[in-house]
């Protein structure tokens, strides 16, 4: 139970190390799914990214002398599981797994800058300076990686759109 900032801080920290680690196994299996080369090249790098947000979390714990724990995530079980179900089901191809996979993506990285937000706004409250840098340099990556899905996604979107104009 948080009864505290503290607490609360290393519970939400225990919370985004969980996430980080299933989005690395999420990518991994997203980059073989997908049939746009630069999507799935874009999420092998965000993949290899997330290993060294991972390894800066850890950093994190050592900071506050608390062993590297994972705290099961609801939030993105319910996300990657929701990507899942969809493409079991719904047996999407081409272009419409690519957006699909795509917008699954702008949702995680939306899921993970607020979190980062919010473990960055309890550790300036905690005066956890060292913390707040290596969470911060993990959002900026979150954002710029939300930025270049944007990208992408519009793109994907616009074949999908002329290919369905065209069937």
């Amino acid at each position: 139970m948080a009864d505290n900032a503290q607490e609360l801080f290393e519970h939400e920290l225990k919370d985004v190390y969980d996430a980080e680690h299933k989005i690395v196994k999420a990518l991994a299996k997203m980059s073989k799914e997908v049939e746009d080369e630069k999507l799935a090249q874009g999420f092998e790098q965000h993949r290899q990214q997330t290993e060294g947000q991972i390894e800066r979390l850890e950093q994190v714990f050592e900071l506050i002398d608390t062993r590297p724990q994972r705290e099961p995530c609801a939030g993105i079980d319910g996300l990657i599981r929701e990507y899942t179900k969809f493409v079991r089901e719904e047996k999407p191809e081409g272009p419409v797994l690519n957006v699909f996979a795509a917008s699954a993506a702008k949702k995680v990285e939306h899921y993970e800058i607020a979190s980062y937000k919010g473990l960055i706004e309890l550790a300036q409250q905690l005066d956890e300076t060292d913390a707040v840098e290596l969470l911060q340099l993990n959002l900026r990556e979150e954002e710029q990686t939300l930025t270049k899905l944007e990208r992408v996604g519009k793109q994907l979107g616009q074949q999908l759109a002329t290919a369905s104009e065209e069937a």
